[in-house]
């Protein structure tokens, strides 16, 4: 058979899952947007319907699976009630606003029988998948310790919209960003029981508002009447049960000299080996002992499409009614990361606005 799917939310990030779905061999069934123009344009590019609403969508038999790309307060209600009108869902990160929110939809799936897929779309990536495949394979030897961090010198998405209001978002940088990188290293590591998390986040940049210098701003141009109450940075310890550790450091915005490290940077640590590898990059280094000497060794990562492929394990799902790629379950475990972060924070670092 073949997959038709509804594109909930035409903004950027419907417009990759459109893309990867007819890449992947499912057909664009229909696009809902509050903007009806834009879900008219991107349903056109596909020969799709264009409905006015969720529910036109929702009650269309026709349609099996819902890619909910959406703000994030949206996520709980939207995947929810596609759950219990039969469809099956791919829910857009982070899954909610918190972790309370995450069991609802966890629940909801459970007691109808659906697919709940997650897209953290970095365990596609052709770096994540031979990080994945290196631990697998031992040749690390124990993994006591793994860092994963993304800086952007000057980057608060759409600074006064929806991605720095609280209420619709969750948070700021950790939220937006954080989960990836929470996700993508809990996923190489196998998602071990976390023991302990502490954390700090803040707020320096995009609270300036009218005097914030920026190089660039995904989500459109700055609204600088708008709400800045999030955090632009984020850092965390988090001890695991097994021993191990992760290092988390995350920020849209930060005065990093431009040539002083990678942007990015995803590191795995074990007694035998250790593997490298910047999160957009095309290779890993893995460093071991040959010989009585420490050697480097650089190891091409295949070129794949990651979204092609998350969609791909979507539809397999589908297909098969069991769940071929993150769980609701593992993305409930990120977001309880996300949350104790939050909580461990001092809110005098943030300044009153968060």
């Amino acid at each position: 058979m073949t997959v038709r799917v509804a594109i909930i939310g035409a903004g950027s990030i419907g417009v990759k899952h459109a893309q990867a779905a007819w890449a992947a061999g499912a057909t664009v069934g229909c696009v809902v947007d509050a903007d009806e123009a834009r879900a008219s344009a991107l349903a056109e590019e596909f020969g799709a319907a264009h409905a006015t609403s969720v529910l036109g969508a929702l009650g269309d038999a026709s349609i099996d699976g819902v890619v909910v790309c959406v703000p994030n307060c949206y996520h709980k209600a939207l995947a929810i009630d596609a759950l219990r009108a039969g469809k099956h869902v791919l829910l857009e990160k982070p899954m909610a606003l918190n972790e309370a929110e995450c069991q609802e939809i966890n629940d909801v799936a459970d007691s109808t029988g659906r697919v709940l897929q997650l897209a953290f779309v970095h365990r596609y990536t052709a770096v994540g998948q031979l990080a994945k495949q290196i631990a697998a394979s031992q040749s690390l030897g124990e993994i006591y310790h793994a860092k994963a961090h993304l800086y952007f010198r000057r980057g608060v998405p759409g600074l006064g919209k929806w991605f720095t209001t609280k209420k619709l978002s969750g948070g700021g940088a950790l939220i937006d960003l954080g989960v990836h990188l929470v996700d993508l290293a809990m996923y190489v590591l196998d998602f071990p029981t976390v023991e302990s998390v502490c954390g700090q986040v803040y707020a320096k940049f995009g609270s300036r508002m009218n005097g914030y210098v920026y190089e660039n701003m995904w989500a459109g141009p700055p609204n600088h009447e708008g709400v800045f109450d999030v955090e632009d940075s984020a850092h965390a310890f988090i001890r695991l049960v097994n021993g191990a550790s992760l290092d988390l450091q995350i920020a849209w915005a930060g005065n990093f000299p431009e040539a002083s490290m990678p942007m990015s940077l995803m590191g795995f640590f074990g007694d035998q080996g250790g593997i490298t590898f910047e999160l957009f990059g095309d290779h890993v280094l893995q460093s071991s002992e040959e010989g009585g000497a420490v050697v480097d060794v650089r190891l091409p990562a295949q070129e794949t499409d990651p979204f092609r492929n998350q969609f791909a394990d979507f539809i397999t799902s589908i297909e098969t009614q069991q769940l071929h790629g993150p769980t609701g379950v593992q993305g409930q475990m990120v977001q309880a990361i996300v949350d104790t972060i939050y909580r461990s924070s001092s809110p005098l670092a943030i300044h009153e606005a968060v």
